[in-house]
């Protein structure tokens, strides 16, 4: 499966992507008043970029990779704001340098 190929909703999807880059953590409240951790970024295969948000304590799964690795996210889902597609990490997800 490629990025191109991907749609809002879509659970359990598993890619090798590009990271392109990556923002600092930030804290985000939801409108029930949980917070969350969470870093962005942006991952691209040859079907083109999109971005990447990762939730929580999989933040840490980001420590020992860098930008231009290749990435193996398994079990992510994917979400859309504003008609923008995300490939998101959450807690029953993986990151893994291939």
């Amino acid at each position: 499966m490629k990025l191109s190929e991907l749609r809002p909703g879509m659970e359990n999807v598993d890619l090798d992507l590009e990271l392109v880059s990556l923002d600092d953590p930030r804290e985000v409240e939801t409108y029930t008043g949980v917070k969350h951790r969470l870093v962005e970024g942006v991952v691209r295969d040859a079907s083109g970029s999109m971005s990447l948000t990762v939730w929580n304590e999989k933040i840490a799964e980001l420590n020992s990779v860098k930008l231009g690795d290749t990435l193996r996210l398994v079990g992510m889902f994917v979400t859309s704001y504003k008609g923008e597609l995300s490939v998101n990490v959450g807690r029953d997800s993986s990151i893994a340098k291939r």
